[in-house]
C-alpha cells in the first residue's frame, strides 16, 4: 500500500513527517502551503509546526494547512470547499454546554422519583447531567441509535437499572424534539455530520490537493470513513503512529480492547488492509526497543511465548530507559524535578513530565519552584481551587444561616475581602476578631462595625437565602453583587479587583454563561445554592498564561500524543494511574452497554496503553513510581510488572535501569549543611518570677514537665480556644461531674432509695441544657445510664459508713521554711467524705482513665495525696481537720482504684517529695526542663510545640509515637 505508511514508535513522528514534506517540496516551497494535514488535536498541530521550524533553522518557510480533527472548535469545522460551506450553513448551531447541562438537570429533577429516590440534590443532579451528556456524546460518536434501548430487556436487570432504562428511553425520545424546538444540535453529532459531508464531497470531487491524515486511530465511524475516502483520493495519504510490526500473527489475532493496538487493528480491518502491507516510512530509530515494547504489551493469552524470548532482543532495547523507584509521592515529585532541572543544564534540550496524576503534576511544578523554574501544568487548575473560586465559595458559605465562625473568619481573612476599606486595616481587624473577640470574649467597636458593615452589604443575598424557593438567575446576580461589594477597596472598585487574572476572567465567563441560561432551571431551594454552585464550577479548568519555562512541559497522556521531547518522564507509574481504571456509569451497567453497542470501559486501558507504548519508544525515557501515596501502599502498574517479567525472560538485570543520581540528589535537596544537636529547653528565670502558688494538677505538671509550668505560670501563655470546638469526652466528664455535684449537695447525708431515678432525671436535664449534638447525646446518654447504675450499686454499701459528703470543695495547705519563702498548694476535690468514725475519705471521679496505685505511690500522680494533706491540715472550707483514711479513684461505670493500706506513708512521702521539689526550684540554677523523665511525660501538653519536643527528643524502640 503506497499511500498508507507507519511511523514507528522509536521515531519522532512530527519530525519524520515534517522532514518528508520538506524533502518532497524542496525547491517548490510555495506548493507546501496547499497541503492539508489532519491531526488528532491542536497540540499535535503546534508540535508539527515547531518541527518544521526546527528543521528549517533560521530559514523562513511556508507551513502546510494543519487542522485538528479530533478536538475541533466550531469555527474550525469548515475544512475546505464551497460545498462544505453550504452544508455548514444548513446545519443548526451547536447547543451551548451550559444550556444542555441545565436542560438535562431539569429533566432529571422532574423524574427523580422514577429512580425510587425520595429526594435528589441539585449538586447530584448536576453530576448526573454531566454523565448523561457524556453518554449521549459517546452514542453520537459511535453512531448508535437510541431506539435500540427497546431491545434491552428491563426484566433482566436489577430494579434500579430498570428504572434508569425507562428514564433514558424518555430522555432520548424527547431530546431530539427539545433540540429541534430550540434550533440547535449536539456538538458531537454536528462534528460527525460535517466530517461525513466533507468526506462525501471529497469522494465525489476527487480534489488534486494533497491531503494527509496523520497520527489518528480513527476511533469514530465518521473518522474511519474519512480515512477510507482520503486513501481513495489521487493525492490522499495516511500516516499511522506506532503500528506494531513485530507482534506475531497469532498474538495479533488475540488483540482485544485492552491492548494498545486495538483501535489500529479495527481501522485496518475497516480499510481491509493487512498489517504486513503497511510499510514503515523510515527505518526505526531503535528496532530493539520496539520489539521490547511489543513483548511488554503482548496479549495475555499469548504470554507463554515469553519463555522463548532469551536472545531475541538486544541490549540496545534498554538504552535510554531508566526507573525512578521512590518511597513516597513527595520524593517522587522531587526526584522528577531533579531530573528536569538536570536536563535544563544542556542547551536547547527539552523535557516533559507525562502523567494522568494531577496531584503529582502539581507537586512537581511546586518542587521546580525551588530553583525558580516555572512549569505550567497544561491541565490547569479547577476553578473552585483558584483564588477567585475560593472567594466566591466563601462569600456564599459565610452568608448561609448555619455558617460557623470559622467560615466567616476565613472570608474576612481572604485576600479579596476589603468592604471598601484599606486591606491592611482589614487584616488587622481580622486578627482582632479572631483572637480578641471570638476567642477572648472582648468588646471591640471597630470589629463590631466591620461585622455590621458585612451584614448590611449582604442583606439582599440573605433575603434570597431565607426564601423557600428563589430564582437561580437572581441568586447568581445577587451573589456577584455581594462578592464585588466585599472585594471593593479604597482605591480600586470590587468589580475590577475580582475579575482580574486568568481565574477572574474564567470566573466572569462562567458566571455570564450560567446567568444567561439560568431561567431554564427557574427556581431552586436556596439551601442547595452553594453545593450547586460548586458542582457547576467543578468542570471549569483555568489554564495559566504565565511565562513558563520554554523547555519544560507537564502534560497528560492525551496531550502528549505526537509531541516531541528530548527526554520524557512517565510519572506515577502505579496501578490506577497507568492505566486509569474504568469507572462505573450511573446510567448504564456494563452488560447494558455491551448489549446496546457501546465500547466497553476497558477500551480506555488500551487507549492509554498506546500512549504509553509510543512514549516508551522515545530516545530517553524515565518511569517513576512511589511506593506510598497519601500514607497508603501502592501497587506498581501492570505494565511495569510486565516489563519486569520480560526483562527476566531476556536475562537482563533490572537493577541497571535504576536512576540513582536523581534519587541521590532528591535525598540531599532538603538536607541541612550541618547537624546541630538541640537540647531540651530548661529556662532559668529569676526567683522573683517563679510562682509561689500552684494547684495540685500544676504540681504534677512540675514533676512531669516543668517547662509547661514555666510557659503557663511564668510566661503567662494560654492556648487559644477553638472557635467552634466540638464536644469531646472532657465535656462529657464535665456534665457527669455537674450531675454528681448537684446530687451530692442535695443528699449529703441520707442516701435516697430512688437514687438511680434521681440521677437519671438530673442527667437528662443536664444533657438537655448542654447543647450537645444529637449524635453525641445518642452515644453518651446510654453511657451515663450505665455509670448511674454502677454509682448507685457502689454507693449503697459505701454510704453506710459515711456521715456527710462534700462536693467540689476548694482547699489548700502551706509549705514553710523554703529558700524562697512560703509556698501554697491548693486543690479542688471532687468529693471529701466525713466518716462516722471521725476520719476523712477523698474521692476523685474519673470518666476516663484512672491513675494507678503505683503512679500515686511513686509520686507521679500527687492529686489525691495532696488533697489528703489539705484535709489533715484543715484546709478544706467547712471541714474540720481529721486523719485521711482512704484515697480513691472512682472510675465511673467500671471499678474503684483505692490507696488505703499505706495512706499515712503515701501522704508523708508526698509531703517530703513536695518539699524536696520546691526546694530545688527555689534555686535559680534549677531550670524548668522539658520532659525530664521520658517515661513519665504528660498525656497531653499545650506547650509541646513551644518546647520543640520533636526536634530534640529520641523515640525509644517499641515506644508509641
Amino acid at each position: 500500500m503506497a499511500k498508507i505508511f507507519n511511523i514507528s514508535a522509536s521515531n519522532n513522528f512530527v519530525e519524520v513527517l515534517a522532514a518528508v514534506l520538506l524533502k518532497d517540496y524542496a525547491g517548490k516551497e510555495l506548493e507546501l502551503a496547499n497541503v492539508l494535514i489532519l491531526l488528532p488535536n491542536r497540540r499535535a498541530c503546534r508540535s508539527l509546526a515547531e518541527a518544521f521550524v526546527r528543521l528549517k533553522g533560521m530559514s523562513p518557510t511556508l507551513l502546510p494547512q494543519m487542522k485538528a480533527i479530533g478536538d475541533v472548535k466550531e469555527d474550525e469545522l469548515l475544512l475546505s470547499g464551497t460545498e462544505i460551506a453550504d452544508e455548514f450553513l444548513k446545519l443548526p448551531p451547536v447547543i451551548e454546554p451550559q444550556e444542555r447541562m441545565m436542560l438535562f438537570m431539569r429533566l432529571i429533577m422532574s423524574r427523580y422519583k422514577d429512580f425510587g429516590l425520595e429526594k435528589i440534590s441539585l449538586a447530584q443532579t448536576c453530576y448526573l447531567a454531566q454523565e448523561l451528556g457524556s453518554l449521549i456524546d459517546a452514542a453520537a460518536l459511535q453512531n448508535l441509535d437510541w431506539s435500540n434501548l427497546d431491545k434491552l430487556a428491563p426484566e433482566e436487570y436489577a430494579a434500579h437499572w430498570q428504572e434508569t432504562l425507562k428514564f433514558l428511553a424518555i430522555v432520548t425520545k424527547y431530546w431530539p424534539e427539545i433540540l429541534s424546538e430550540r434550533g440547535v444540535i449536539d456538538a458531537a453529532a454536528r462534528r460527525n455530520i460535517l466530517i461525513e459531508k466533507q468526506a462525501e464531497i471529497w469522494q465525489k470531487k476527487q480534489p488534486d490537493t494533497r491531503i494527509i491524515i496523520a497520527g489518528t486511530t480513527a476511533v469514530s465511524p465518521a473518522m474511519k470513513y474519512m480515512v477510507k475516502v482520503v486513501l481513495g483520493l489521487p493525492n490522499g495519504e495516511v500516516y499511522l503512529a506506532g503500528l506494531d510490526k513485530y507482534l506475531d500473527d497469532e498474538a495479533w489475532l488475540a488483540v482485544d480492547e485492552t491492548h494498545p493496538q486495538f483501535e489500529l487493528k479495527q481501522l485496518l480491518e475497516y480499510l481491509d488492509i493487512e498489517r504486513c502491507d503497511i510499510a514503515n516510512l523510515i527505518e526505526p530509530a531503535n528496532a530493539e526497543r520496539e520489539k521490547f515494547i511489543s513483548e511488554v504489551m503482548r496479549p495475555a493469552v499469548c504470554s507463554h511465548e515469553w519463555r522463548h524470548l532469551s536472545g531475541k532482543i538486544g541490549q540496545k532495547a534498554l538504552d535510554g530507559i531508566s526507573l525512578l523507584e521512590c518511597a513516597d509521592s513527595r520524593t517522587e515529585a522531587l526526584s522528577i524535578a531533579a531530573v528536569m532541572r538536570r536536563a535544563l543544564e544542556t542547551p536547547e534540550k527539552t523535557i516533559a513530565l507525562v502523567t494522568p496524576d494531577r496531584n503529582l503534576a502539581r507537586r512537581t511544578a511546586a518542587e521546580l519552584q525551588r530553583w525558580g523554574i516555572d512549569a505550567d501544568d497544561s491541565a490547569g487548575v479547577p476553578l473552585p481551587q483558584t483564588p477567585w473560586g475560593i472567594f466566591m465559595r466563601l462569600v456564599a458559605a459565610a452568608m448561609a444561616p448555619d455558617a460557623g465562625k470559622e467560615t466567616i473568619l476565613a472570608l474576612v481573612k481572604n485576600p479579596f475581602f476589603a468592604v471598601g476599606q484599606n486591606k491592611c486595616k482589614i487584616k488587622n481587624l481580622a486578627m482582632r476578631l479572631d483572637k480578641n473577640v471570638w476567642r477572648g470574649g472582648q468588646e471591640d467597636e471597630e470589629v463590631s462595625a466591620l461585622l455590621q458593615n458585612m451584614a448590611q452589604r449582604a442583606e439582599e443575598f440573605i433575603k434570597w437565602l431565607k426564601l423557600k424557593n428563589a430564582p437561580l438567575k437572581e441568586m447568581l446576580l445577587s451573589h456577584i453583587r455581594l462578592a464585588e461589594s466585599f472585594a471593593e477597596t479604597e482605591s480600586l472598585g470590587g468589580d475590577k479587583a475580582l475579575w482580574q487574572n486568568e481565574d477572574g476572567e474564567a470566573g466572569a465567563a462562567f458566571m455570564a454563561d450560567w446567568i444567561e441560561k439560568a431561567d431554564i432551571l427557574e427556581e431552586i431551594e436556596p439551601a442547595e445554592y452553594l453545593s450547586l454552585f460548586e458542582a457547576m464550577m467543578g468542570s471549569v479548568m483555568v489554564r495559566s498564561r504565565q511565562n513558563s519555562h520554554p523547555r519544560i512541559r507537564i502534560l497528560g497522556p492525551m496531550e502528549a500524543r505526537l509531541n516531541h521531547f528530548d527526554e520524557i518522564i512517565l510519572g506515577g507509574f502505579n496501578e490506577g494511574v497507568w492505566p486509569v481504571l474504568p469507572e462505573s456509569d450511573p446510567w448504564l451497567s456494563r452488560p447494558m452497554k455491551r448489549e446496546f453497542g457501546f465500547e466497553q470501559p476497558e477500551k480506555q486501558i488500551g487507549v492509554l496503553g498506546l500512549d504509553f507504548a509510543n512514549l516508551l519508544g522515545a530516545k530517553r525515557v524515565y518511569l517513576s513510581r512511589a511506593g506510598m501515596t497519601g500514607g497508603t501502599p501502592t501497587i506498581k502498574s501492570r505494565w511495569l510488572m510486565r516489563m519486569e517479567t520480560v526483562l527476566a525472560a531476556l536475562g537482563f538485570d533490572k537493577a541497571r535501569l535504576f536512576e540513582r543520581e536523581a534519587a541521590f540528589c532528591a535525598s540531599f535537596a532538603d538536607k541541612p549543611e550541618q547537624f546541630i544537636k538541640i537540647n531540651a529547653p530548661q529556662p532559668k528565670p529569676p526567683l522573683n518570677a517563679r510562682p509561689r502558688r500552684l494547684s495540685a494538677s500544676a504540681f504534677e505538671k512540675l514533676l512531669r514537665d516543668p517547662y509547661g509550668v514555666f510557659a503557663e505560670y511564668i510566661l503567662k501563655l494560654k492556648p487559644l480556644d477553638d472557635l467552634e470546638a466540638e464536644a469531646d469526652v472532657s465535656d462529657f466528664g464535665t456534665v457527669v461531674h455537674k450531675v454528681l455535684e448537684e446530687f451530692g449537695k442535695k443528699y449529703p447525708a441520707e442516701y435516697p432509695d430512688n437514687a438511680k431515678q434521681i440521677l437519671l432525671e438530673m442527667g437528662n436535664q443536664a444533657f438537655e441544657e448542654s447543647g450537645f449534638a444529637k449524635d453525641k447525646q445518642a452515644f453518651w446518654r446510654p453511657k451515663f445510664e450505665k455509670m448511674a447504675e454502677w454509682i448507685v450499686a457502689n454507693e449503697r454499701e459505701y454510704r453506710q459508713e459515711i456521715k456527710r459528703i462534700h462536693n467540689e470543695v476548694w482547699g489548700s495547705f502551706f509549705i514553710d521554711d523554703l529558700p524562697g519563702g512560703r509556698f501554697e498548694i491548693y486543690a479542688k476535690a471532687d468529693r471529701v467524705d466525713e466518716t462516722k468514725d471521725g476520719k476523712i475519705n477523698i474521692v476523685d471521679y474519673k470518666t476516663g482513665r484512672a491513675r494507678t496505685a503505683t503512679e500515686v505511690k511513686k509520686g507521679y500522680a500527687p492529686q489525691l495525696p495532696i488533697e489528703g494533706l489539705i484535709a489533715e491540715a484543715g484546709g478544706f472550707d467547712g471541714i474540720n481537720p481529721a486523719e485521711a483514711c482512704r484515697l480513691m479513684y472512682w472510675k465511673l461505670g467500671d471499678k474503684v482504684v483505692e490507696i488505703n493500706d499505706e495512706t499515712a506513708a503515701v501522704l508523708q512521702d508526698t509531703r517530703e517529695h513536695i518539699v524536696e521539689t520546691l526546694n530545688a526550684f527555689d534555686f535559680e540554677t534549677t531550670g524548668y526542663l522539658s520532659r525530664p523523665n521520658p517515661k513519665n511525660v504528660p498525656e497531653y501538653s499545650d506547650y509541646e510545640h513551644l518546647a520543640r519536643v520533636k526536634e530534640w527528643s529520641v523515640k525509644e524502640e517499641g515506644e508509641d509515637e
